[in-house]
């Protein structure tokens, strides 16, 4: 299977979102991340990522099905979209290449402020609304 940057883009028309977009977060708008459009690849990884071998083993012993936590659902739907970013360590190497994994990418929100992990993942739900945070209002 070829890497995600060797991989050419195909215009699918009215199928599909087939540009990414820049977020510029809310208090730093010189900061951005790219958000990927989504494709079947993504809607199968987030699917097993949801439904398949979530068994946690209790302290007892016990098994039993857990669903992943919102804030877990966030992080994978947000490392599934990643295009790039200008994130910077201070010695001003970038925190992540733009073809990091899902798990590269969860590793650096691990260390954001809550506030910019939710400003990502609303701004997923607002791009792609099968995604994202449940609207309570419908």
């Amino acid at each position: 299977m070829a890497k995600e940057s060797e991989k050419k883009a195909i215009n699918f028309g009215g199928y599909a979102i087939v540009e990414g977009a820049k977020y510029s977060f809310e208090k730093m708008p010189d900061l951005w991340w790219e958000i990927k459009p989504i494709t079947s690849g993504m809607e199968l990884a987030r699917s097993k990522f949801l439904y398949h071998n979530r068994v946690v083993e209790g302290l007892d012993g016990s098994r039993y099905e857990q669903p992943p936590s919102p804030m877990e659902i966030a992080y994978r739907e947000i490392a599934l979209t990643f295009g790039g970013t200008n994130m910077e360590f201070e010695d001003g190497k970038s925190v992540l290449s733009n073809d990091a994994n899902v798990f590269e990418v969860e590793t650096v929100l691990e260390q954001l402020p809550q506030e910019m992990v939710m400003e990502l993942w609303r701004e997923i739900g607002r791009l792609f609304p099968k995604w994202g945070p449940v609207d309570p209002n419908g």
